[in-house]
């Protein structure tokens, strides 16, 4: 199957969104549980993004949507401006039911040269220790392990069960 990708201005479809975020921040709560951290709500967080989709929209962000033929939205990803000359990958997911096609690697590639457009000179990210899947995603794409950056917006408390990553722009 073949999935539409397009950078939105405004969700077309909030609640669509939203639910998308819910499933998304369940997978990451159960993968930070996994690790060791605490127990957070997929609801409140998901909502906490709804609040802040200023941060998330141009100018200083991009929302990636990835749509079925029939309008179903299958997967998303962010792209927040920190700096001028830099960025961070952020809320990168894709439904069950279009996993394995390769739209992941489309949504993390596209988000890339996106950035590039954006003037960044380097991309920031962060994820669970332990998640496997991303963390081979960041490797394979030229991240490399750094500590904590600055702009991160996680609490840092949930530092030990976090993993920071940059890559160099060329």
């Amino acid at each position: 199957m073949t999935y539409k990708l397009e950078f939105v201005t405004a969700l077309p479809d909030p609640p669509a969104f939203q639910a998308l975020m819910v499933e998304y921040y369940q997978i990451m709560i159960d993968k930070l549980v996994g690790a060791g951290g605490p127990t957070l709500s997929a609801v409140d967080l998901a909502c906490d993004a709804m609040d802040h989709l200023d941060e998330l929209t141009p100018p200083e962000g991009r929302i990636l949507l990835a749509t079925q033929s029939d309008g179903a939205l299958v997967g998303c990803g962010v792209l927040r401006k920190i700096r001028a000359d830099a960025a961070e990958l952020k809320r990168m997911y894709v439904r069950p039911s279009a996993q394995g096609s390769g739209l992941g690697r489309q949504l993390f590639e596209t988000r890339i040269a996106e950035a590039r457009k954006m003037g960044c000179t380097a991309l920031y990210a962060d994820t669970i220790t332990g998640n496997t899947a991303m963390l081979s995603m960041y490797e394979r794409f030229g991240f490399r392990y750094i500590a904590r950056y600055p702009e991160n917006a996680n609490a840092p408390e949930l530092d030990p069960y976090l993993v920071y990553l940059e890559l160099k722009l060329a």
